[in-house]
């Protein structure tokens, strides 16, 4: 019996996807359980699994579409089932006798409002976007008229073959198309978050500058070890980590959401790392902090962040969030306005490590300072709190001692 594959809820607040990628072809058998498209969705681009055994015998959502949960994407049956045609009775987006028709519009697949919509591949558009070749000069040659990657290919050399032919005497260069960026469900998401934030929190930002000499000295000290025996060096991130995790457990307001019914302080101190990725930002959640040895707080920031940069981050290392850090140091930035991260109650912005100018009884010294920024939602906690909160951090990081303690 044929078994319709459905794009799945992957998360709460899930309402569609893009179809990034199909890892087998119609005709292919599948086995229940093992990959058959990728999606992307909210901040994660996630593997779904085959519903059932059988022959893939249609896709009806070809790559680059973006679907409503439950839209019906393809169908498994046996090799002699008779599979109807999909609803409406357009052609199958991909069959076993495809052709290079028109792409069909089919329930939940949202193909815009004119038929002007560009169908192209998601590796054919990033390389437009690469070689600055505007999709809506190009012919696709794939199912539907969908414009692949050798088309884009074709056009950038069509292009630099034109570029290279002498011009025509008193011709006036034209000036190079406009380019637009379509929206990646990513780029989408941290839109909407970012703007809901601004919308929908009070927010404050405070700031204060910490004096890093003994996180200097406690780094110098457990690297050399930890490097020869874990294969892994401390950084001052996973120090700050393990600060702010302490700190908020001796602050549990800074660890709550705002709602209708009330403020919610959370059990559990799940801190999130802002971690840059091509085109957009995720947020990978160290869970159980404040429980975690600096060690363990190392090893699993390493971990995360190598997953995030490989596009491997599932749905639980994106969820549960309570607290986010983000880190700007590495790129010369001193102190920056956190936006937070919704429904967050705060985030703490870091700034660069670098030496400056100080005052030591009396006496002008040089010494290496950082700035942090505590971005807050004053609809949850007030000033002063916050600013015990931020002066915790600091005490614990100008003597990270405590920390071990």
């Amino acid at each position: 019996m044929a078994v319709e594959v459905k794009l799945p809820q992957l998360a709460a607040s899930m309402a569609d996807g893009v179809i990034s990628r199909w890892l087998k072809s119609v005709g292919e058998p599948v086995k229940k359980g093992e990959p058959l498209f990728e999606v992307e969705s909210d901040k994660v681009t996630t593997e779904v699994e085959a519903p059932a055994d059988g022959i893939l015998r249609r896709i009806q959502v070809p790559e680059g579409q973006r679907v409503d949960v439950g839209t019906v994407l393809a169908i498994i049956g046996g090799p002699d089932e008779v599979i109807p045609e999909p609803d409406g009775g357009g052609a199958a987006a991909t069959t076993t006798t495809s052709s290079p028709t028109a792409a069909p519009s089919e329930p939940g697949v949202r193909t815009g409002e004119s038929e002007g919509r560009i169908f192209v591949t998601p590796r054919a558009r990033k390389v437009a976007t690469e070689l600055g070749i505007a999709l809506e000069r190009i012919t696709g040659t794939g199912p539907g008229g969908r414009i692949l990657e050798r088309d884009v290919l074709a056009a950038a050399e069509a292009a630099r073959t034109a570029a290279a032919a002498p011009s025509p005497p008193l011709a006036v260069p034209a000036a190079p198309p406009g380019q637009v960026r379509p929206l990646t469900a990513m780029r989408r998401t941290i839109a909407e978050r970012m703007v809901r934030s601004q919308q929908t929190v009070a927010e404050v930002t405070l700031t204060t500058e910490v004096e890093m000499t003994e996180v200097v000295k406690l780094r110098e000290q457990v690297n050399s070890e930890w490097q020869k025996v874990h294969g892994i060096k401390v950084s001052y991130t996973d120090v700050i980590v393990r600060a702010a995790a302490r700190a908020l457990r001796e602050h549990p307001t800074l660890n709550a959401s705002f709602a209708e019914d009330g403020i919610h302080l959370h059990g559990e101190i799940n801190i999130g790392l802002a971690v840059a990725i091509e085109d957009g930002l995720v947020v990978p959640v160290i869970r159980h902090a404040d429980q975690k040895s600096l060690l363990e707080i190392a090893q699993t920031v390493r971990a995360l962040a190598e997953r995030a940069r490989a596009g491997q981050l599932s749905r639980d290392d994106l969820s549960g969030g309570t607290f986010t850090i983000t880190n700007l140091g590495m790129f010369g930035v001193e102190t920056f306005t956190p936006i937070i991260n919704w429904p967050e109650c705060a985030i703490l912005g870091v700034g660069q490590v670098a030496e400056r100018a100080v005052a030591r009884s009396g006496q002008l010294a040089v010494r290496p300072t950082m700035w942090l920024s505590l971005t807050f939602d004053h609809r949850i906690v007030d000033g002063a709190p916050a600013a015990q909160f931020l002066q915790r951090v600091k005490q614990l990081l100008e003597s990270p001692y405590l920390l071990f303690v």
